[in-house]
């Protein structure tokens, strides 16, 4: 096939037209770095490659769009970018926005341990759970708690004091022992909190 006409859509793309018939189009990064022009010949084995460059340069613009809005652990951008872009493409693009730096697990899971503790007033042992799924080695998430020095006792007391705890009211005093369960603290910091409010 011969290139017979080549001209920028409406949307900005590149319309490549072959033997005076559409063939493709391609987004102006793609289309620069193909260096095509009309009268170059193009077969199927090239138009392969076209549509794969389109594929990872899309998937690139995902991966952006994604960044714009908040930062992502390097799997957590990886797991979204697959179902759309496939596997390949996913690692190709997460490590690309690791080496240009717009991707760091290690700033990431420290906000995001900081917003799960104060904000979500979550245990140790969940903020690690919910690090592992971000992608988070354990190692990792044990120096950034090691840093920033949760207190999972204080935690409990703000629960207790946002929840209203009364320990002399059955239904309230389940209510808050299994939300702060659920949020995985063990029994024991949870009774010592009971016990501190018992002797007041």
């Amino acid at each position: 096939m011969i290139i017979t006409k080549i001209k920028k859509s409406k949307k900005g793309n590149v319309l490549i037209y072959a033997d005076n018939n559409y063939l493709s189009s391609l987004p102006p990064e793609v289309f620069v770095k193909s260096r095509l022009k009309v009268g170059d010949y193009i077969d199927e084995n090239l138009l392969e490659e076209l549509t794969k460059e389109k594929d990872l340069n899309k998937a690139k613009e995902k991966a952006l769009r994604l960044l714009s809005l908040r930062a992502h652990s390097k799997k957590e951008l990886k797991d979204k970018l697959k179902n759309s872009s496939g596997e390949e493409n996913a690692e190709k693009v997460a490590e690309k926005m690791e080496s240009l730096g717009l991707i760091d697990d290690k700033s990431f899971a420290v906000s995001y341990a900081n917003e799960l503790f104060s904000k979500k007033l979550y245990s140790i042992g969940k903020v690690k759970y919910e690090l592992s799924k971000k992608g988070i080695s354990n190692e990792m998430a044990e120096e950034i708690i090691e840093e920033i020095s949760p207190d999972d006792r204080e935690n409990i007391e703000k629960i207790f004091e946002k929840k209203n705890f009364d320990k002399d009211d059955e239904k309230n005093f389940r209510r808050v022992v299994s939300y702060c369960q659920r949020l995985g603290f063990n029994w024991n910091d949870i009774k010592s909190v009971i016990n501190s409010y018992n002797q007041t």
